[in-house]
């Protein structure tokens, strides 16, 4: 039997297994990064606990709400403030990507074909990029070359 499509569902961000984990590893995550991570990624940024903390309180309905009413139906229900962070939260990234898509849609692509292309590192050679951001200069003229002679034979 499918769900009434009408029928608002809110979304539970504590029950999904990304959320117990981050809420029940966090503390010894951030106890053990200096020295597990730190030399590989860097210090642990101070904002990182803070966009952190947003995500566990985001979709939770005792850190906020907005009452959402039909005025045609008058049906009501409640609607949790989002944290709106993008890449950590799931849901909110999401939201945001779907947004920026739109509108590249309607204000930046012209409406003519567009082809996309994907140009790959192999994994080997990603490590001089990583600690040589100079190199990705390089990297780009060359994909620019390629693509442009790929384009006058075809």
């Amino acid at each position: 039997m499918a769900a009434d499509p009408a029928l608002y569902r809110p979304r539970n961000p504590q029950a999904t297994d990304y959320y117990r984990c981050v809420e029940d590893h966090l503390d010894h995550f951030i106890q053990g990064y200096e020295e597990r991570f730190e030399r590989a990624y860097g210090f642990f940024r101070p904002y990182l606990r803070e966009v952190i903390s947003q995500y566990l309180d985001c979709g939770n309905l005792r850190n906020g709400f907005a009452r959402v009413k039909c005025k045609d139906c008058s049906h009501e229900y409640l609607l949790a403030f989002s944290c709106k962070r993008r890449h950590f939260c799931p849901s909110c990234h999401q939201k945001r990507v779907m947004e920026f898509g739109e509108w590249v849609c309607a204000n930046v692509l012209k409406k003519v074909p567009h082809r996309h292309f994907v140009f790959s590192i192999p994994k080997i050679l990603r490590r001089y990029f990583l600690y040589d951001r100079r190199l990705l200069h390089e990297l780009s003229c060359c994909a620019w070359e390629s693509l442009k002679a790929f384009k006058k034979r075809g």
